[in-house]
């Protein structure tokens, strides 16, 4: 019987992140446990406030005033979620009721009257598949982008293997979270889970679910002893009980990244919620930089899916489609459909000025490009092109080929064909079994049954040009994921690549290339080989938060006061100082205003992927 609670808000406020004593009213006594949800008076204004009650106490000399209301009987905010979330706040300088707004759905009792919540059972007569040698407590799986066939039907190699490994969990009492970047990719999982006979103890976290979905899977999940979560970045937080596996599929996914605050990447969540004896797999056709450190340092094992090799070919920088790429094309579309990948949408990435040549801007600052061939438009603002602001020129020359003129010149190439275009968001339906081509951009080209019997992936030097530091990362993952969805006799062609990256991709020398990208991030001391953290604040802030980060040996890159922003770098084994250090500015720093708006006195961005 507890008298007093400690009381976390479940606000965003970093000032509001730390614990509130209440005092129990007499008619709760008997029933407050930790994990409820609470209502709570705030301030001077006694304005209420929602919290989770994170302690049972005895005595408090601080508790002066009672909780108002106990929201929910049951305990929405288990002891272990909780501790992962502390854990997570501290790591990205936020509040923990900021990650509380996101791991813990709003009360919706209309839902919890009405739709009473399903018994999960344990599915029945399993089928055993092996894909790889028995894994390690921790490990980095490269899967060979090939398929793997059951019982008549084919399912990714990856999904096979996540699926498989989440069922030897669950069958020992274990629950399992399964995170995948896409749509796609989770119904790959969902696929490959029922192929193996595993349907019923299987709760699928939907990117875009109803409120009361979202809703009914938390206390479904969090009330079951074991459960598999299969979902997009949010099933981390997925409040389990006796956590046994976390795994995660293609890390280097931009999906898995936070655009705003917290910031956070699914692969450290996922590093940090496998602990106490949490098995922890990644896998991807491709190995990341990241997850190589993380093999160099010991802290994960290396495998890799053995299979039947995928018949890649190159062609020197050139001629965009050259003759081998031309036979590729004419062999394979009588055997089945022909994938063409794009970097670009469009009919022309950029446009440039038929005066005096340079590149087209708008007067907001964004580049000029042809969606299709009758609009010239700015990326930024949509605006219409009229004339060139520099030399007033109407004439215009196009840029790089996009997918939609690569449409129209492969159609004048194979006049015959029927041609289709998935690329922004166009979804492609009524696929022919064979004599069609298909243009996409990454990730938009559907999975077809019996697979593409051939991928050309053409303007492979745009890929390699992008202007960021890990460009041949993120060209490996396109192309890998792509060569993913091959028929198991299909070939592939890199169109204008060079000798070396060529021979290494078509050799499957995949873990050296990310063993030489890390060498190079050790000797520049760039990330991941360090960590690295965007400050924005006001001046005075700013210089405060920068004298914190350097007490704790933090590293100051680039520090810009006119406008507020800075750029540090630290060790991994320092992050956890600076964090703390800046946390303590954080919460003395008073709001800024940004035009009509509020903003944090300090914005810290860790990891900051924009930054270089």
């Amino acid at each position: 019987m507890s008298r007093f609670v400690s009381v976390a808000a479940k606000s965003p406020l970093i000032q509001l992140d730390r614990s509130f004593d209440y005092i129990v009213p007499d008619e709760h006594i008997d029933e407050i446990r930790i994990g409820q949800e609470v209502v709570f008076p705030l301030g001077r204004s006694k304005k209420p406030q929602v919290g989770f009650v994170t302690q049972t106490l005895d005595e408090s000399e601080f508790a002066t005033t009672s909780l108002l209301s106990v929201s929910d009987n049951s305990e929405v905010l288990p002891p272990s979620l909780a501790k992962f979330l502390r854990q997570v706040a501290d790591r990205q300088c936020v509040a923990l009721g900021e990650l509380l707004g996101l791991a813990i759905p709003d009360r919706m009792t209309t839902i919890e009257k009405l739709q009473p919540l399903a018994v999960l059972t344990k599915p029945q007569n399993l089928i055993e598949v092996n894909v790889v040698p028995p894994l390690t407590a921790k490990s980095a799986v490269l899967t060979s982008a090939r398929a793997v066939n059951i019982d008549g039907s084919n399912h990714p190699d990856w999904a096979v293997l996540i699926a498989t490994e989440a069922i030897k969990r669950f069958s020992n009492g274990l629950s399992c979270i399964l995170i995948a970047p896409e749509k796609a990719d989770i119904d790959c999982l969902e696929s490959a889970l029922g192929a193996l006979g595993f349907k019923d103890a299987l709760i699928m976290m939907r990117p875009g679910s109803k409120k009361s979905t979202r809703y009914q899977n938390f206390h479904l999940i969090k009330d079951s002893q074991a459960v598999i979560v299969v979902g997009t970045r949010s099933a981390i937080y997925a409040p389990v009980q006796n956590l046994g596996l976390v795994a995660l599929h293609d890390d280097l996914d931009d999906s898995l990244r936070d655009q705003g605050s917290p910031f956070t990447h699914s692969r450290e969540l996922a590093l940090m919620r496998a602990t106490d004896g949490v098995a922890l797999l990644f896998t991807a056709p491709y190995r990341s930089v990241e997850i190589e450190r993380l093999v160099s340092i010991g802290h994960m094992s290396e495998h890799r899916v053995v299979a039947k090799p995928i018949r890649i070919s190159y062609t020197e920088p050139g001629i965009r489609m050259d003759q081998s790429a031309f036979q590729l094309v004419k062999e394979y579309l009588e055997a089945g459909v022909v994938l063409v990948l794009l970097p670009r949408k469009g009919d022309s990435a950029a446009v440039y000025c038929g005066g005096c040549g340079d590149k087209l801007s708008c007067s907001c600052g964004g580049y000029m490009w042809q969606p299709d061939s009758d609009t010239v438009q700015c990326r930024i603002c949509r605006t219409n092109y009229t004339r060139c602001t520099k030399c007033e020129s109407r004439s215009i020359k196009k840029g790089r080929t996009g997918s939609a003129r690569t449409v129209s010149e492969l159609g004048k190439t194979f006049p015959n064909i029927f041609i289709a275009e998935a690329a922004g968001g166009k979804k492609l339906t009524g696929l022919k079994q064979k004599n069609q081509l298909v243009i996409a951009t990454p990730g938009s080209a559907p999975r077809l049954k019996q697979g593409y019997a051939a991928v050309l992936v053409l303007d492979c030097d745009v890929w390699l040009s992008r202007q960021s530091l890990n460009a041949q990362q993120l060209a490996l993952r396109d192309w890998m994921e792509t060569f993913d969805l091959m028929a198991e006799d299909g070939r592939a062609i890199l169109s204008g690549i060079g000798s070396e990256l060529g021979t290494a991709v078509s050799l499957g020398k995949l873990i050296p290339l990310a063993q030489q990208a890390l060498r190079e991030a050790k000797e520049l001391n760039l990330p991941p080989a360090s960590r690295i953290c965007t400050l924005e604040a006001t001046g005075v802030t700013l210089e405060a938060a920068l004298e914190a980060a350097k007490s704790q040996k933090g590293e100051v890159i680039r520090a810009d006061f006119s406008s507020g922003t800075a750029l540090i770098r630290f060790s991994f084994n320092q992050g956890a100082a600076v964090a703390k250090s800046l946390r303590a500015v954080a919460v003395g720093a008073t709001a800024r205003t940004i035009g009509n708006t509020k903003r944090r006195g300090l914005r810290v961005v860790m990891d900051d992927a924009r930054a270089l």
